[in-house]
């Protein structure tokens, strides 16, 4: 139905005045419109399908580049990875080496340690032992004094039970060795310490009675009596003193001119103590012969 009408309308148009001149015309024109009409489609067809090539190609170039970039990430992270691993490498190792490093630290300050606390007990051993030496030292030397003194007023108490005997056994007429066995007892009174420490020997010999003592016991350098000199000369005077049948000849140490002004000094502080001066004379001295070291006196009981 609706097809019918379409006919018909069509139908009644065309037999409208002038209508089959204006299709005449539309025919004729027809063609050259669609050919015109199907250009510009073309040609906007052509349009449509460069604008979507151009973006492909922009697509297709930034994906490359993003393909690239992405790529390049990968090595960069691949290379870092890498090199993470190494650092992780080397730092492990190195917390090896720290821990080993500690441990012979730690190892080492105790050995330290131990070698310190050694060598503070071997110090203290040490000075403990040199203290017992120290003091066993000081025992020894006193020791040795003792035995020194001991043995000096043996000799001593020996010499004067000697004397004592000689005294007992000698008949009352021989007044000589009684004289001589007194005076040495009395020099040795009279000196004491010095004849027990040794220091001044009293002997007899050929009947004089012999005292000897070292150089420096009367005398520095020079022929000036020192000051504990004065004190054995006063000794020796008093002795004599009470022995006045007894004289004493002085032999003075050193060179002859040395020994010739130490015996005038001698002889002049026993006069001065009181001895008179024909009891106390000087050895002469002999030039060839070897300088004393010591001071001699020798007493003769008349």
């Amino acid at each position: 139905m609706a097809l019918s009408r379409r006919i018909r309308k069509i139908w009644n148009a065309l037999r409208q005045p002038g209508t089959l001149r204006v299709l005449y015309q539309g025919i004729t024109f027809t063609p050259r419109v669609i050919v015109h009409l199907g250009a510009v489609a073309a040609v906007a067809g052509l349009l449509g399908a460069c604008v979507p090539a151009t973006q492909y190609e922009e697509a297709k170039s930034a994906s490359e580049v993003e393909s690239a970039k992405r790529q390049r990430a990968e090595s960069d992270l691949a290379t870092t990875q890498a090199k993470l691993e190494a650092a992780n490498a080397e730092l492990s190792e190195r917390d090896q080496k720290l821990a080993a490093t500690e441990e012979a630290v730690s190892e080492s300050k105790l050995e330290n340690s131990v070698a310190v606390k050694e060598r503070d007990e071997a110090t203290g051993l040490v000075d403990q032992l040199r203290g017992e030496l120290g003091r066993a030292g000081d025992d020894l030397r006193s020791f040795a004094q003792q035995k020194a003194d001991l043995q000096k007023s043996l000799e001593a108490a020996k010499a004067a039970q000697a004397a004592e005997a000689a005294q007992k056994a000698a008949p009352e007429s021989d007044a000589h060795t009684v004289a001589v066995t007194r005076l040495v007892r009395d020099l040795t009174a009279a000196l004491g310490d010095r004849v027990l420490s040794g220091d001044i020997s009293i002997d007899v010999v050929n009947g004089k009675v012999v005292l000897a003592a070292p150089s420096e016991l009367w005398f520095a350098d020079d022929a000036r009596l020192i000051a504990g000199a004065e004190n054995m000369a006063a000794a020796i005077a008093h002795v004599l003193v009470l022995h006045g049948d007894t004289t004493v000849t002085v032999t003075p140490p050193g060179e002859s001119e040395l020994a010739k002004k130490r015996g005038e000094a001698l002889t002049t502080a026993f006069i001065a103590k009181g001895v008179a001066a024909p009891r106390v004379t000087a050895a002469a001295i002999d030039a060839d012969q070897p300088p004393s070291a010591q001071v001699e006196l020798a007493f003769l009981v008349k």
